[in-house]
C-alpha cells in the first residue's frame, strides 16, 4: 500500500557545460544485431553521451531510436514530454530565474505520497489526484509491481457486485441491517424445507410454487449481501478495510473505504456504492492501475503540448485507446450538453492515444516493463499530432461564464436545477470566435454570515453579472476567512473529544477552499485621468475540494471548477498568454477563532503570483431567473463578505 519513493533525480537531467548524460539499460536476455537504440522492449546495455540540456529519448512506435537535444527534437518535429518521476505542472515550474512558488516542494511531496523525510503520508493527505495533485509515475510503477495486491483481487469473483441495484452507503446502514436479518430469517426456513423435502438445493425451491416467493425473495437479499461483502473484500485487499469489516453492514467504515477507493480511481467521492463505482471494483486491479498511467500520461502531453481542447465545447471528450478517463460528471456541463458552433473537437485524447502507441502504453504489462527499464523516468520525444494553427505564444482568449438556472426567492427553498452554471473559453481564431472547453462550474447561493454581533444567519451570496477580466492568477492560493464567516466553520471535530482549526481549507494545498489556482475576477474602472483601475470583489474563478458540490451544489459567490481543470486551465494561460511573475505575494493574515476551544489562523502568503497581460477578458452572463423576482434578495451580501 505504501509507495516506495524513487530518487527523484532526472535520468537525463545534463547541463550545458558539463557533465554527460548516461543512459544504462538491463541486458537483453539473448543476443541480437540490432542497434541498441532501437530495440523494442528490453534493449542490451548501452551507453549513450550527449551535452545538451534537456536531453530526451526518441521513441517512435515502441522502437527508442536514441537520444536527442530540443533544437534536434524541434528540427524533426517531435514534441519533448516529461516522464520524469519528480514533475510538476508550468503552473509550478521554476521561471528561468530558478525562482518556484513555494509550493512546489509540497505538491512533489504529494505527488510522490511521501513526505520530505521520505515516510509515507497517509491516505487521506495522499491520493490527492481529484484535488488537482498528479500522481507521481513512481506510484504506477510500484503498484503494477504490488504482486500481492494483484493476487488477492484475482481471488475475488467480482460478478456479485454487479447484482447491487442501489449506490449503497453508510445511510443505507439500518436498511441493510434489516435485509440480513430477514435473510437469514428466510435462509432458516429454506433450509428446513430443503432438507424435508430432500432436495440438493435452494434453487431446487423454486420449482415449487408453494415457495418460489420466499425462494425468490431470499436470493434477491443473498445477491444483496454477497455484493456487499465482495465490495468490501476489494476495500480490503487495497489496504483501505481491515478484514473484520467485510461482512455485509454498512457502516462509516467502510463509506470511508469506499471514498479512498473512490479517489484512488479517479471517481467521484461520494462514499457511495454508484454504478461508476461499482464497475471500477469488477475491473482487473492491473487494468485500474494502466488507467491510472494514461491519465498521468494525459496531463504530461497537456503540459507539453500547450493544448486545452478537451471536446466539451463540441461532441464531447473522446476515449483514449477505448477507455473513458473521467467519471461522467466531469464530461459533461449537464443540461447545456448541445454542441456550441464552431467548437474545437477533442485534441486531447487523441493527442494522448498517439503518445501512449509510441511508447507502446497498450497495456498494464507494457507499462510496467517501460516504467521498469527506466528507474527514475525518462523524458521522451515523440511525434504528435500539430496543434492547431490558432495556437500560439499569445492567443486572443475570452471567455463566458453562463450562471444557468437562478433562483432570487426571499428564501431558501428546494430548487430543481436542470441548466448547471458552465465556464466556456474562447479564441479568436481569425474572425471566428471558436469555443475550446465548456466546463461545469457553480454561483452563489444561501450561506451563513456572522454578524458583528456574533451571530449567525443566512445570507444570499451573488455572483457578479456583467464584464470582467482575469488578470491575478494565483499559485497554491491561501483563502482568508472573512470576518463574517463563523467561527464554528473553521472547526472540526477529531472524534476523540478534540476539535483543531481547519487548515487545510485556508491552504495553500488541494484541500484549500480556493484549491490549486485562483483567477481573480476584476472590474475595470476607469478613472477620470484615462488610467483603468482594477477592482476586486471577492469573486473569482478557482479550484475546489468539494468536488461532489460542483455536479449540483452551489459557492459563496465564486466560480469553483474541479482542480485537475483549473490547473490545466491556469498552464493553458501561461502558455498562451503574455504574463508577468510576481512571485509570493505576502500577507499577514491573522484571526482568532473561538468554538470548541481558542485557535488561531495564521496565513504568510496568498499564493505565488502570475498576472496576465493584458488581461484576459470575461462575461459573466446574467442566467436564466426563473423565480418571479428577478433581483437578489434584499439581504444579500457581497462574496468578499
Amino acid at each position: 500500500m505504501r509507495w516506495q519513493l524513487f530518487a527523484l533525480v532526472s535520468l537525463l537531467g545534463c547541463g550545458s557545460s558539463g557533465p554527460r548524460t548516461v543512459i544504462r539499460t538491463s541486458p537483453s536476455p539473448t543476443p541480437t544485431a540490432q542497434a541498441s537504440a532501437e530495440r523494442r522492449t528490453v534493449p542490451t546495455e548501452s551507453t549513450t553521451e550527449t551535452t545538451c540540456a534537456g536531453a530526451a529519448l526518441r521513441i517512435e512506435n515502441g522502437v527508442e531510436r536514441g537520444i536527442v537535444c530540443p533544437s534536434e527534437a524541434q528540427a524533426q518535429k517531435l514534441t519533448i514530454v516529461d516522464l520524469e518521476d519528480a514533475w510538476a505542472p508550468r503552473l509550478f515550474a521554476p521561471g528561468p530565474d530558478g525562482t518556484a512558488p513555494e509550493y512546489r516542494e509540497t505538491y512533489l511531496e504529494l505527488a510522490a505520497e511521501r513526505d520530505k523525510n521520505g515516510k509515507p503520508i497517509d491516505d487521506r493527505e495522499a491520493l490527492g489526484e481529484l484535488y488537482g495533485v498528479l500522481p507521481s509515475l513512481a506510484i504506477v510503477r510500484e503498484r503494477l509491481a504490488d504482486e500481492a495486491r494483484h493476487a488477492c483481487h484475482a481471488a475475488i469473483d467480482p460478478s456479485p457486485i454487479g447484482t447491487l441495484a442501489r449506490p449503497f452507503a453508510q445511510d443505507h446502514g439500518p436498511l441493510v441491517k434489516m435485509n440480513s436479518n430477514a435473510r437469514v430469517a428466510l435462509e432458516k426456513q429454506l433450509e428446513k424445507e430443503r432438507v424435508k423435502r430432500g432436495l440438493a438445493d435452494f434453487p431446487s425451491l423454486a420449482k415449487i410454487p408453494d415457495l418460489a416467493p420466499k425462494y425468490a425473495r431470499w436470493k434477491k437479499l443473498a445477491d444483496q449481501h454477497a455484493g456487499i461483502v465482495t465490495a468490501q473484500r476489494k476495500l480490503v485487499c487495497e489496504g483501505f478495510l481491515p478484514e473484520k469489516d467485510a461482512d455485509g453492514t454498512m457502516t462509516w467504515r467502510t463509506s470511508d473505504a469506499v471514498e479512498l477507493f473512490q479517489r484512488r480511481n479517479f471517481l467521484m467521492p461520494n462514499e457511495r456504492l454508484d454504478p461508476e463505482t461499482r464497475e471500477a471494483m469488477m475491473q482487473d486491479s492491473r487494468e485500474l492501475d494502466y488507467r491510472l498511467a494514461l491519465r498521468i500520461l494525459r496531463e504530461r502531453v497537456v503540459d507539453a503540448t500547450g493544448l486545452l481542447e478537451d471536446g466539451t465545447a463540441g461532441d464531447g471528450p473522446q476515449p483514449i485507446l477505448d477507455r473513458m478517463l473521467d467519471p461522467a460528471a466531469m464530461r459533461a456541463a449537464r443540461g447545456r450538453e448541445t454542441p456550441l458552433p464552431n467548437a474545437a473537437p477533442d485534441l486531447v485524447s487523441p493527442t494522448t492515444e498517439a503518445a501512449a502507441k509510441h511508447l507502446a502504453w497498450t497495456g498494464p504489462a507494457e507499462v510496467a516493463a517501460f516504467l521498469a527499464r527506466h528507474k527514475t523516468g525518462v523524458r521522451v520525444a515523440l511525434a504528435l499530432p500539430p496543434p492547431p494553427a490558432y495556437h500560439a505564444a499569445h492567443m486572443d482568449l475570452s471567455a463566458e461564464l453562463d450562471r444557468g438556472d437562478v433562483w432570487y426567492d426571499d428564501t431558501p427553498i428546494k430548487r430543481k436545477i436542470t441548466r448547471r452554471p458552465t465556464v466556456t473559453v474562447f479564441v479568436n481564431d481569425n474572425g471566428t470566435k471558436r469555443p475550446l472547453v465548456r466546463w461545469p462550474t457553480t454561483i452563489g447561493g444561501w450561506s451563513d454570515v456572522r454578524t458583528a454581533g456574533g451571530y449567525v444567519h443566512q445570507r444570499w451570496k451573488e455572483s457578479d453579472v456583467g464584464p470582467r477580466v482575469w488578470r491575478d492568477l494565483f499559485a497554491a492560493p491561501t483563502w482568508m476567512p472573512p470576518p463574517t464567516t463563523p467561527d464554528k466553520d473553521l472547526v472540526k471535530n477529531l472524534y476523540n473529544g478534540k476539535w483543531e482549526l481547519k487548515r487545510s481549507i485556508m491552504g495553500p494545498g488541494p484541500h484549500a477552499a480556493y484549491g490549486m489556482v485562483l483567477l481573480v475576477h476584476d472590474n475595470v474602472v476607469k478613472q477620470k485621468d484615462g488610467t483603468e483601475k482594477y477592482w476586486d470583489n471577492g469573486i473569482g474563478t478557482h479550484g475546489s475540494s468539494s468536488v461532489t458540490s460542483i455536479v449540483n451544489g452551489t459557492s459563496h459567490g465564486c466560480h469553483r471548477l474541479y482542480n485537475g481543470l483549473a490547473v490545466r486551465l491556469a498552464d493553458f494561460l501561461l502558455r498562451h498568454r503574455e504574463h508577468e511573475v510576481k512571485g509570493q505575494m505576502p500577507v499577514k493574515y491573522r484571526r482568532v477563532v473561538r468554538h470548541k476551544g481558542t485557535f488561531v489562523a495564521k496565513l504568510d502568503t496568498r499564493g505565488f503570483h502570475y498576472q496576465l497581460t493584458p488581461p484576459v477578458p470575461i462575461t459573466v452572463l446574467k442566467g436564466n431567473i426563473r423565480s418571479q423576482r428577478k433581483v437578489p434578495p434584499k439581504n444579500a451580501a457581497p462574496a468578499s463578505e
